[in-house]
């Protein structure tokens, strides 16, 4: 027999194209699971009922087609074509980690004797598994196929307390319901902008995000030391201030996609932050005063963010200690009063 040499190993295929390593990247989380056991829901058993009943009426359930096409509808240059399956990979990844954090609540809930959230928790990750699947099939109608439970599995957790989940969750899906609405309306008064399918599936779909928003709303409701005191009003600002310096550095700094839909990304990112601010007043104690000099403060972050990612040497010193400059002072921007102890 003639001795060959051995094949050089084949690279290893991208999990999740478009997936850059930065700020902005999706991630896993987990979180103290058995405290969340210990969540007392007698204070909010009208609202809990209540909200278990619309997840157990799957009003979505007809929705999701799976027989839809999601192929795009008109050609796009490379750099368009990639501005969209960014965006798509993004969105896919982030609905997927929402389904394995709430699959995992549920199961170990369950574990604990608390069948009715766990129950809770079973349906929303049904929600995320549906969004996550559709986005899915939108990347295969691109070529893109991306093994999430691989992806999952590769990817580092994140731990975060109960206090920063309930809080984190809450923001992302209500700025969630933020981006899906007003992307549905800009589509439906520009239709010659609307290039995939997949965009016409939003209007309802955001409805499943307002859902889990209110069902997070609720759940901080049922912990006292999270909607009143010194400690929530950290993490009312903490929080939103976080979120909302994640949603204008993905959208003012990977702008493409929205410019693609004839929107100008500033201003998207202006009007998701003002609905959203002004839609945690029912959760938080304190949010922002969304003013003139906290857009400015966004605008001069996203450009030292651009020119971080140029520099070089000294210069790149300089720019991260303004950039730290920026963010405390954003951070530190003034708040008001909230609604808290308002109706869900």
């Amino acid at each position: 027999m003639t001795a060959t040499a051995p094949r050089p190993a084949a690279a290893p295929t991208p999990a999740a194209p478009h997936l850059r390593e930065d700020l902005l990247t999706p991630r896993f989380y987990s979180t103290q699971i058995e405290r969340a056991a210990r969540t007392d829901l007698d204070a909010q058993r009208q609202a809990f009922d209540a909200m278990l009943g619309e997840m157990e009426a799957d009003y979505n359930r007809d929705h999701f087609d799976r027989r839809a096409p999601l192929d795009r509808l008109r050609h796009l240059s490379p750099q368009e074509k990639e501005a969209y399956e960014s965006y798509l990979v993004r969105s896919c990844v982030s609905e997927f980690s929402g389904f394995l954090l709430f699959k995992e609540l549920s199961r170990r809930l369950q574990q604990a004797g608390r069948a009715e959230l766990s129950r809770l928790f079973a349906l929303m990750a049904r929600d995320e598994a549906r969004h996550a699947g559709f986005l899915n099939r939108a990347l295969v109608a691109e070529g893109i196929t991306i093994d999430l439970p691989a992806l999952s599995g590769k990817r580092p957790i994140t731990w975060f307390p109960l206090s920063w989940v309930l809080y984190s969750v809450y923001l992302s899906e209500k700025i969630g319901y933020w981006r899906y609405i007003l992307i549905d309306r800009h589509l439906k008064a520009n239709p010659s902008s609307n290039f995939a399918p997949l965009f016409d599936f939003f209007e309802p779909w955001c409805q499943d995000e307002n859902r889990h928003g209110d069902i997070f709303n609720m759940l901080i409701r049922c912990w006292p030391g999270l909607t009143t005191g010194l400690r929530a009003n950290i993490l009312s600002r903490f929080f939103l201030w976080s979120v909302f310096l994640t949603h204008s550095l993905t959208v003012c700094e990977r702008g493409e996609f929205y410019r693609l839909l004839g929107m100008e990304p500033a201003a998207f990112d202006a009007d998701v932050m003002r609905h959203t601010n002004d839609t945690a007043r029912r959760a938080f104690p304190r949010v922002f005063r969304l003013d003139a000099g906290y857009l400015r403060l966004r605008d001069q972050i996203v450009e030292t963010f651009r020119s971080l990612k140029r520099a070089t040497g000294f210069q790149k010193l300089r720019l991260r200690l303004r950039f730290a400059g920026l963010l405390w002072r954003q951070f530190t921007q003034p708040m008001e009063p909230g609604r808290v102890n308002s109706i869900v």
